[in-house]
């Protein structure tokens, strides 16, 4: 008798789950602070969703929109061929059937939660209709959108790199040093020049677009109160601070994906060998609909027991195997780390071991500092090289189990009272003789094991204070100088290029020695930096191979050549400000932009004409947070790269850039009272 009555309890369960929570409109409040950040109050959890989403879409509708057509696999329909390669891909990973074997077991308030939210966007295209890109974007289906969440974390864990890979021939390998990621600081009271524990939240991010920050605080009466960044479409904060700790996310890049070659021939087609045994191919027609074609279009994709299955252009077939294509909990993990009061239950939520990536850095009110290089990493046979493309004819290389947390390399209050993470090595986090030992870990998992610029100078810049305080750690998160030996984000030695004989080469005099005589600072006002920055994204059209070695004299000549020629092409001299060529851009205006890649104030750019760049990705949603001595809620100061609003005419496009561009901060606050009073303008949605 038990059985049934625990069927029926689960069932119950469910369906109460998937009823629509009772909203009350005139409950939710939404105060728009003098930047326009919104801040959500609301009696439950389900309400504030609904205040998230709808002030959220009066800033960004148009991009939430993007996420919603991605998860039913209509981008197309808005996009036109730009949006298909991304259904396709949709279609070819399927979260959507993982999304629907897991729903059922998944946490009631969090699937309220979620429907809050995706009501608050519904009630908002109802009342906007003109905003509305398309037919196919309501009703929004709660598997849909977990669907979504799952696909925009496979490609953060690398599928839009791998699926090129296979498909141009390549093989897929893995990340070696790179320009972009997020840092993050955590300063325990020893280290604390005031004794107050300490925590920075730095993402690099895209500075506009679907993956661009967007800050909120959202605030219940069932203890949900966070303040910190989300991406469009998010119904909760990825990474900010709470009355009791704080986190801050970096991107890792331990192996989050394999890739193996599938054993096929003629005689057997639609079939592949395992063990001996033929296996039929699933087969899949991805149908995709594509805005200007009166007609959908197909495309076949292919599953094994693998994974997601392509073809390359030679014939060959290669299985994708993710952990974050067979877990849809990810977004409930935030969820419950968003509700944790302290370090004990954010551990729990930790533990649910959902969240397939990410570096999680941590600071709490109890003065308790916490790094850990998380992933969701299955025990892989040590047969095989995990580094390369695997065989797809054997189930020894077909992992099925996952390591629980404690075995992942973490700390926890590390004498030296200080943790940091700039997509380094999890073993250079802190002091060296604290340090983990690489040894101790799974050397499958492919973790980092090397600095970075931005690594090597926040450490070099920490080891010169005995006590860190608040402007300290500002100064360090906002410095733009890169080490005094400069690892070449390529991951190659590109030392000769500073070491140049200008009286070898009197032509490119001007360059060699302004190169040599710069002091690494990213400053607008720096020639050298300049110089740097025009090598440093012209250096693969000098090198087109995917060699490692130490650049050559011959190529360094080359590459100084091509920045000599460069300059006086498209500004007739070179003595050219780094400011004059790359720039900040909102909407028809631009402003000189200081920082490079991997320096601790990042910028990456991109072409903007054919004589300037522009910054597309960086330093963007930036939070400093201090957990006082006395108690009471933390002090906190953040800025994001432009302003809350998306749309040009509201004063809140680019409010805060000024600010971001001189390295400075606004106050914030959890503080409901403060907030109300100060507030710019509070209203319910309509």
């Amino acid at each position: 008798m038990k059985l049934p009555l625990i069927a029926l309890c689960l069932f119950t369960f469910w369906a109460n789950a998937q009823q629509q929570p009772i909203i009350h409109k005139d409950k939710i409040t939404i105060a728009r602070d003098s930047y326009g950040v919104p801040h959500i109050f609301a009696p439950t959890d389900p309400e504030v969703a609904y205040g998230l989403a709808w002030a959220h879409s009066e800033d960004d509708f148009k991009t939430i929109q993007t996420l919603i057509l991605t998860g039913k696999g209509k981008l197309g329909t808005h996009l036109g061929k730009k949006g298909a390669p991304v259904d396709f891909v949709f279609g070819l990973l399927n979260t959507r059937k993982v999304v629907d074997q897991q729903i059922k077991a998944m946490d009631p308030r969090f699937l309220q939660l979620v429907q809050g939210y995706l009501m608050g966007l519904e009630a908002y295209g109802k009342a906007h209709p003109s905003e509305v890109v398309n037919k196919h974007v309501f009703p929004i289906a709660i598997e849909d959108y977990i669907a979504t969440t799952m696909f925009s974390v496979a490609i953060f864990c690398g599928v839009d790199k791998a699926l090129p890979k296979i498909l141009d021939g390549s093989i897929p390998s893995l990340p070696g040093f790179t320009g972009e990621g997020s840092n993050a600081f955590a300063i325990k009271s020893s280290k604390s020049a005031t004794g107050e524990p300490m925590l920075v939240i730095n993402a690099h991010q895209p500075i506009e677009g679907a993956t661009a920050f967007y800050e909120a605080h959202v605030q219940s009466e069932e203890g949900w109160n966070i303040l910190g960044g989300l991406f469009p479409g998010g119904p909760l904060i990825f990474h900010g601070v709470t009355p009791n700790l704080a986190w801050a996310h970096t991107v890792n890049f331990q192996d989050k994906i394999d890739v193996y070659q599938l054993k096929t021939d003629k005689a057997h087609p639609g079939q592949y060998e395992v063990d001996g045994e033929w296996l039929p191919l699933v087969k899949r027609r991805i149908k995709l609909n594509i805005k200007g074609i009166p007609f959908s279009v197909s495309k076949m994709a292919y599953e094994s027991i693998y994974g997601p299955t392509v073809k390359s252009p030679k014939g060959a077939y290669f299985s994708l195997r993710l952990p974050s294509l067979m877990d849809a909990g990810a977004l409930q993990q935030w969820y419950a780390m968003n509700r944790s009061t302290n370090f004990t239950e954010f551990k729990a939520a930790l533990n649910q071991n959902h969240l397939p990536m990410f570096n999680i850095m941590y600071a709490d009110k109890e003065d308790n500092i916490f790094y850990i290089s998380n992933g969701k990493m299955p025990y892989r046979n040590p047969k095989f090289n995990w580094a390369s493309t695997l065989p797809g004819n054997t189930r020894e290389t077909l992992w099925e189990k996952f390591k629980p947390l404690n075995e992942l390399p973490q700390h926890l209050n590390p004498a030296a009272g200080y943790l940091f993470n700039t997509n380094h090595s999890p073993f250079m986090a802190t002091a060296v003789n604290e340090n983990l030992n690489p040894a101790n870990y799974d050397k499958y998992d492919g973790y980092e094991t090397y600095h970075n610029n931005r690594s090597q100078r926040a450490k070099d810049l920490i080891d010169t204070y005995d006590k860190i305080g608040w402007e300290d750690l500002k100064r360090i998160k906002f410095d733009r100088q890169l080490p005094a030996k400069i690892l070449y984000p390529y991951g190659y030695d590109a030392s000769v290029l500073f070491t140049l004989d200008a009286a070898k080469y009197p032509s490119l005099a001007t360059i060699i020695k302004g190169l040599k005589e710069w002091d690494h600072v990213t400053n607008i006002e720096s020639i050298g930096a300049l110089y740097y920055n025009i090598a440093y994204y012209g250096a693969s059209k000098i090198r087109k191979n995917a060699s490692k070695d130490p650049l050559t004299e011959s190529e360094a000549v080359e590459l100084t050549q091509y920045v000599h020629d460069f300059l006086l092409k498209h500004y007739g001299r070179l003595d050219v400000t780094l400011g004059e060529f790359q720039r900040l851009k909102r909407g028809d205006q631009d402003w000189p932009q200081a920082g490079m890649p991997d320096v601790l104030a990042a910028v990456m750019s991109e072409p903007m004409g054919e004589s300037q760049r522009k910054m597309n990705s960086g330093d963007a949603y930036i939070g400093f947070v201090k957990f006082p001595k006395g108690g009471g809620l933390p002090l906190i100061e953040t800025v994001n790269t432009f302003g809350a609003s998306s749309h040009p005419e509201s004063k809140h496009f680019a409010d805060q850039r000024e600010l971001y561009q001189a390295q400075k901060t606004k106050v914030m606050t959890l503080d409901k009272a403060e907030i109300l009073k100060n507030a710019e303008r509070i209203y319910q949605p309509d």
